[in-house]
């Protein structure tokens, strides 16, 4: 075993269903010098996903009580792991690299770790996320795009993510920012990721990277999203909804996982295509632009849809001046039904990927 701190902390990564995938020019390790010292990189190795007291880690790592609280704090602060306090005290805890230390990242991001980013997403391509199901992000489509007479789940329902929370919170989105440090600003202006709690009231009153905002706001954030042509995305599961991203092609890293480095697993679209009415489409082209996949065409002064390309987000439809467009379902065989939680995403995600987490629980 390596006794290089950013390699076993690499290796202890990878053993997360998320994966963290090595990389054969060392990026992935650049990467961990930025966000960690060694000694952090030393301690994290040895954390665990469920969370310890300071006592458990004292008594299970054989460390020093000494200044162990005050590191764990600095690197709470830091966004290396996860802190919280429980009825049987302040637990501390391992995180993935996405969704996690990397989100985490977002006061401390700098042009240098941008690029670090950058490189790493090129040299890798989040082979060990990406690269096979389940995906984990979700298209969730606009609900007013679609057909009224269709069912529609909970989980496909953005508005009812909102609605059945406890909590509501806005950060800024990391991926717009990574890219406008890069000098590649958003083509679709600034957006916000909506945070959300399902069980527990205000938990975002005091955190510095998500501020605290109201159901009311979160819904009206949300379709300023919409109206802006950005895709809302959440966990690719059917409970345990922390967030609402809305993302575009231009910076977003799912979207991007697909459309620049060809991952088939970076995202699932939804179970809807977009459908047009040939007798009230006039051929306008507004619809164009709103497309993230180049989905749509003009052929004979009509719109053609490439349902090959399309997510069924329905930002298109809800731009159509003559109502032409409108999201109707797939086809049974092409629908997918999305792991009922986080837990049995973890276990389908590590079983997919051959690898056992169970030495971190």
């Amino acid at each position: 075993m390596s006794t290089n701190p950013y390699e076993q902390l690499a290796a202890r990564l990878d053993e997360i269903p998320n994966s963290f995938t090595a990389t054969k020019d060392g990026t992935h390790l650049k990467l961990l010098k930025w966000i960690f010292t060694p000694n952090e990189a030393k301690l994290a190795s040895k954390m665990k996903l469920r969370g310890e007291t300071t006592d458990d880690l004292v008594d299970r790592l054989e460390l020093s009580i000494d200044g162990l609280e005050d590191q764990l704090e600095k690197m709470a602060e830091k966004g290396q792991i996860r802190a919280w306090n429980s009825s049987t005290g302040r637990r501390y805890a391992l995180l993935p690299l996405v969704v996690g230390i990397h989100d985490e990242q977002l006061h401390r991001m700098d042009t240098e770790y941008a690029q670090l980013v950058e490189d790493y997403l090129d040299a890798s391509r989040f082979e060990g996320l990406w690269g096979n199901e389940p995906a984990l992000f979700r298209v969730i489509p606009v609900n007013k795009a679609i057909s009224t007479d269709l069912e529609i789940h909970q989980y496909e329902i953005a508005e009812q993510m909102i609605e059945s929370s406890k909590s509501w919170g806005i950060r800024e989105c990391i991926c717009k920012k990574q890219q406008n440090l890069l000098g590649n600003p958003c083509k679709h202006g600034v957006s916000k990721c909506i945070q959300l709690h399902p069980r527990k009231e205000n938990v975002f009153d005091e955190t510095d990277l998500t501020n605290s905002i109201s159901k009311e706001e979160a819904l009206s954030i949300l379709r300023d999203a919409e109206e802006a042509g950005l895709v809302h995305c959440s966990m690719n599961t059917q409970s345990d909804h922390l967030y609402i991203c809305n993302c575009c092609s231009c910076c977003c890293i799912p979207l991007r996982g697909l459309s620049k480095w060809e991952q088939p697993y970076a995202y699932v679209r939804s179970n809807y295509q977009t459908a047009v009415d040939v007798d009230l489409c006039t051929g306008c082209e507004s619809c164009l632009d709103r497309c993230h996949f180049d989905a749509l065409s003009i052929s004979g002064e009509v719109c053609v849809v490439n349902a090959e390309r399309c997510i069924g987000c329905g930002v298109c439809s809800i731009s159509c001046p003559e109502q032409a467009l409108q999201l109707v379902s797939r086809d049974p065989s092409d629908k997918e039904t999305p792991p009922a939680s986080l837990m049995e995403w973890g276990m389908l995600k590590a079983a997919s990927r051959g690898v056992d987490p169970s030495d971190l629980m």
